[in-house]
């Protein structure tokens, strides 16, 4: 049986248009002989995501975007992912848009956590990593706030420097104005300074002569001073003690003897009868001398005349 060129041609078609559509799958990176689970992810903003972009899974590549659509409020992108079958995801696992190296591509990391079986078709939880760009920006931002609060502190130094240079050389002008006006005055009393360094070495050589004169009146002193303590050394001070020793014993025995009534000192102290006639006595003189005070003619008979010796007698006889 003869197959005809028109069959021949549409046969050849047929082979090539299916050679063609596996060849632009191969070409965008998709395993055309192998089965591939479809799954939902959904994204506020893709970031750059395209189709046929890479999912991975640990760093294998395990899948590819399959397409993107936007939701009917224009909202959030549904991104379709497929990933291959033997890779079993869970209702737990994230869909994380990260960046793909440094030149700024995109890719899906799958981050398979714990949970039940997701069904083909399911939706995956849609995860956004900050790129290497925004963690960047992120970490420098701060650092030029820093610089920024460092340069204004550096501004403040070098206004306050500014105002300390003003101040150091006003203190420098009034520090010359002071060094020129001692200069002055060293050099309007240099004679009398000299006179006073001459009085000051006068000075000194005289308290060198006087020095000198009191260690000569002070070594005959101290000389005598010694002869003296040899002399306090050399003294009979164990008889002089015994002597005054002596004495206090004998003191003891006259103080012991009036104790007990012994001498006439001892008797005067210890019998009250002769206390007692020693102040009969003394009260009698006492009298005595006080009738002789006011009446001395009783006692005593002296005249110049004998008539007026008379009459006294008979004045005394009356009385």
């Amino acid at each position: 049986m003869k197959i005809s060129k028109e069959a021949k041609v549409g046969l050849l078609g047929i082979v090539s248009l299916v050679i063609l559509y596996l060849g632009f799958n191969y070409l965008k990176g998709m395993d055309v002989f192998s089965t591939e689970n479809e799954y939902q992810v959904v994204f506020s903003d893709v970031q750059g995501l395209q189709t046929s972009n890479a999912v991975t899974f640990k760093g294998v590549n395990v899948g590819r975007v399959m397409a993107m659509k936007t939701d009917q409020n224009n909202d959030q992108i549904n991104v379709t992912l497929s990933v291959r079958k033997h890779i079993k995801l869970t209702d737990q696992t994230v869909a994380l848009l990260s960046d793909d190296g440094l030149i700024g591509g995109k890719l899906i990391k799958l981050q398979i956590e714990p949970g039940k079986s997701l069904p083909e078709g399911g939706l995956l939880k849609g995860k956004a990593e900050l790129g290497l760009a925004d963690e960047a920006i992120s970490t420098i931002t701060p650092a030029l706030q820093n610089v920024d609060s460092l340069l204004i502190n550096l501004n403040k130094v070098v206004k306050q420097f500014d105002q300390t240079g003003y101040a150091l050389n006003s203190l420098l002008k009034s520090a010359n104005k002071t060094t020129d006006g001692l200069n002055v005055v060293v050099a309007q009393n240099t004679n009398g300074l000299a006179k006073v360094i001459s009085n000051a070495q006068t000075l000194t050589e005289n308290l060198g002569v006087v020095t000198g004169n009191l260690d000569s009146q002070i070594a005959p002193i101290m000389k005598r001073t010694g002869e003296f303590t040899e002399n306090l050394s050399t003294l009979e001070l164990e008889k002089t003690v015994s002597n005054l020793n002596t004495a206090i014993a004998g003191l003891q025995a006259i103080l012991t003897n009036v104790n007990e009534g012994q001498g006439t000192l001892g008797k005067l102290t210890s019998d009250e009868s002769l206390y007692s006639n020693l102040d009969e006595t003394a009260s009698s003189l006492d009298a005595l001398l006080s009738d002789l005070k006011e009446n001395p003619r009783r006692y005593v008979h002296f005249s110049l005349f004998k008539g007026k010796d008379k009459e006294g007698k008979k004045k005394d006889k009356e009385e």
